[in-house]
């Protein structure tokens, strides 16, 4: 699964290696566009080397950075015969006997390795095969399936004899035209097999049958647009049980254009239906997918947004497929490297990443959304980057629980992880913790808590809460299914930091987040918000509008609903709000267009701690290209003169949504400033957007100063008061929680109570 297709013609820098450049020149005017200046560009020497084994007393693999992941042997691509100067996929093989052989794709074939003692691999037999950086492999019955970019059609590799060390290139089979191929996808379940990429059916989904295991026959598929790989499932449960459904990472133009995720149903190739189409945020080139174990959601890599710039840090898209035929983008999950994502699988829980640069990266996914990682081997020593270069892919099938990963330089490296079977306990956050929460307390928050390979010690899962006054911790209340509840008790005005904490009984403690304290979550204290500054726009305040948009400039006035993406009315119902291109010229065929238009506020009084808050409306639906579209917005603490980004908003469908931000009052100003600027430079985007209901507010904080004073008439201590107390104490409330240990009501309480209650108050 390699390097996506790009428009312009190859730039080969291949030191030494005039018959491959040749190769690769032929594979290109054939039509294979894969051969990508990428990879060729970042291209580097192998590194050569013995066969290495844990405990053979040298020390190479102690030079590679790991955690939770265990270096059992490394074979280099010298080792393989044939000469191969780089290396690229890998799958793997379990014979009817129970012995493991891993299969790994070299520049000019395949290798067969038995990995069965993981410590002491054993190279069987090289199969040649065309030279080209890209090759892919997958094995049905006794047969693996080899396809290259590089030509020779369907490599057709007997199996049956393997635990004998024998390997047999049955035949190169080529028929109907077709020669290369970048991918190739199997379903086991079925056992059907699909070409992707390759030189027929214009680079789709191409199926195979399999009537002759030996003859691989074209016998239709999806033929839509390219697609650069898939997983293929037989689906169950639902409307669709027992179909063959494909999860396609697939485009126009080479993968390119209007890249995402295809759905399709491929049960009659002769007429698959595609039952949806998902486009994601910050989308440059959809390159593979795969299935969590319990098939709700799909990872997906995109190859290029970290190269491209479209996004910081290694990041996998999540989708929610539950209902093929309904997917939704549900969010993002990262590993917090600037690596490039290549390929990934999952096994029960966990998903296994193979990200270049940065390795192999193993996430526990207890909690699907939110993916935790537990382990990691760097193949790569050196830093990250979003370079094309290390860890191809990986295989993590195997039952014994040995993985391998493929690297382009080094070769094949048989891994154990022992994280996999590591005590932990994983946070799974009911929600956002707090942003702000009242002096008087009440604020509630919930957090599930799942233990792998131990047991959670109930008792310790505790809210550690931290405000002016000091550091307290409030116990967890037992919600059934793993889930507590924590109720925060009253805080002194300013900043609260907080973070969960709790045991295993293997001993360990864990915390959230992962950092405890250092990185602790923050919330404001907050009795209510005093309106500064309100606009719905009914009138000019002030506002205004620059542009190098060629169409759909910021306009204040009533929507008129022109279509294509436009709001319909405005957001809080007084009739105005500004809008871009507000027009129905044209039957509505207008937006933004080849620039950006920004829209700035009047100078705002900042001071004191405030927040700012409005509804805006974004219509940004990918239609093609690389969606370089958004709604920035930005605020400015010098009254223009530097500005820094707070929100950005992307690849959102039509509809108003409310938002917020605090300036806190260490950066209070009476010169503020905030600007939203919406931008269209993809041509082929509707981009459509607006802003109403501006406001902003100080915050009041009335701190708690008299706490048995429960019950009006407030600054008079009576009956009532004593009455309001014994209900909030008989109901848990945390007005009556006065004493630690917080979030248990008992004497401690009732003393704190009586005491307060003599005092009077202030």
């Amino acid at each position: 699964m390699g390097a996506p297709r790009t428009r312009a013609g190859v730039v080969a820098r291949v030191s030494g290696r005039v018959a491959m450049v040749a190769g690769l020149a032929a594979a290109v005017g054939a039509g294979a566009h894969d051969e990508d200046w990428r990879k060729l560009g970042d291209r580097l020497a192998p590194v050569e080397g013995e066969i290495w084994r844990l405990g053979d007393g040298v020390t190479r693999g102690s030079g590679f950075d790991s955690q939770g992941v265990v270096l059992l042997s490394q074979i280099p691509l010298n080792q393989f015969a044939g000469g191969h100067t780089s290396g690229n996929d890998c799958w793997g093989y379990t014979s009817p006997s129970g012995r493991e052989y891993a299969i790994m794709g070299l520049e000019r074939g395949f290798g067969f390795v038995e990995i069965t003692d993981p410590v002491n691999p054993v190279i069987l037999t090289t199969i040649p095969g065309p030279a080209s950086l890209w090759h892919d492999v997958k094995v049905i019955g006794q047969y693996a399936y080899g396809v290259s970019e590089g030509g020779s059609g369907i490599q057709v590799m007997d199996l049956s004899q393997i635990d004998s060390g024998v390997v047999t290139l049955v035949r190169n089979w080529a028929a109907s035209g077709h020669s290369t191929t970048h991918n190739i996808v199997s379903n086991p379940e079925a056992g059907t097999l699909y070409l992707a990429g390759a030189n027929v059916g214009n680079g789709g989904l191409v199926r195979l049958s399999l009537t002759d295991p030996t003859r691989p026959a074209i016998s239709g598929g999806w033929t839509q647009m390219y697609v650069h790989d898939a997983q293929v499932v037989t689906w169950q449960g639902g409307a669709l049980d027992g179909r063959e459904i494909g999860f396609l990472a697939s485009g126009l133009d080479g993968g390119f254009t209007q890249t995402g995720l295809r759905i399709v149903d491929l049960t009659n190739p002769a007429s698959p239906v595609t039952l949806a189409t998902v486009f994601y945020p910050s989308a440059a080139y959809s390159h593979q997918v795969w299935l969590s174990s319990d098939r709700r959601y799909a990872y997906l890599n995109d190859e290029l947004d970290e190269p491209n710039g479209l996004v910081g840090t290694t990041t996998t898209r999540v989708i929610d497929v539950s209902d093929p035929a309904n997917p939704q983008f549900v969010g993002t999950f990262s590993s917090g490297r600037p690596a490039v994502d290549h390929n990934l699988y999952t096994r029960d829980n966990f998903i296994f990443q193979a990200n270049y640069r940065s390795g192999l990266r193993v996430f526990d996914a207890a909690d699907p959304l939110n993916p935790i990682e537990i382990g990691f081997f760097d193949t790569f020593p050196g830093s990250d980057s979003p370079s094309f270069n290390g860890a191809w892919s990986s295989y993590p099938y195997f039952e014994s629980g040995t993985v391998i990963v493929s690297d382009i330089e080094r070769g094949l490296f048989v891994l154990g992880v022992p994280a996999l079977t590591e005590p932990r306990l994983i946070f799974q956050p009911v929600g956002n913790p707090p942003a702000t929460v009242d002096p008087a307390g009440g604020a509630t928050w919930s957090v599930g808590v799942v233990a792998r390979n131990t047991d959670l010690v109930a008792s310790s899962v505790e809210l550690v809460l931290t405000d002016a006054n000091g550091t307290r911790t409030i116990p967890g209340a037992d919600q059934g299914g793993g889930v507590y509840a924590f109720t925060f008790p009253s805080v002194a005005c300013g900043q609260v930091s907080f973070y969960i904490t709790a045991d295993a009984t293997s001993g360990q403690a864990f915390t959230l987040p992962a950092a405890g304290a250092a990185g602790a979550f923050e919330a404001a204290v907050i009795s209510e918000l005093e309106t500064v500054f309100a606009d719905n726009f009914q009138t000019n305040l002030g506002w205004t509008v620059t542009s190098t948009a060629a169409d759909g400039q910021w306009t204040r006035g009533v929507p008129v609903n022109g279509g294509r993406g436009d709001p319909a009315t405005d957001a809080d119902g007084s009739g105005a709000c500004y809008v871009t291109d507000n027009s129905a010229a044209n039957g509505g065929n207008s937006d933004v267009d080849d620039g950006a238009t920004t829209l700035t506020s009047p100078l705002l009084d900042l001071t004191g701690g405030v927040r700012v808050s409005y509804s805006y409306w974004l219509n940004d639906v990918p239609s093609g290209g690389l969606n370089n579209d958004a709604l920035v917005v930005e605020l400015s603490l010098n009254g223009g003169g530097s500005w820094t980004e707070v929100r950005r908003y992307e690849s959102a469908a039509a509809a108003w949504r409310d938002d917020a931000f605090d300036v806190p009052a260490s950066q209070g100003t009476a010169n503020g400033r905030v600007r939203f600027t919406v931008s269209d430079f993809d041509p082929q985007n509707v981009v459509e957007a607006g802003v109403d209901a501006f406001e902003v507010s100080r915050v009041v904080c009335n701190e708690v100063t008299c706490p048995a004073d429960l019950a009006e008439p407030f600054g008079v201590l009576d009956l009532a008061d004593i009455q309001a107390f014994v209900s909030a104490f008989l109901g848990s409330d945390s007005a009556a929680d006065l004493a630690a240990p917080f979030g248990v009501f008992d004497l401690a309480d009732l003393g704190a109570f009586v005491t307060a209650f003599a005092a009077g108050c202030p």
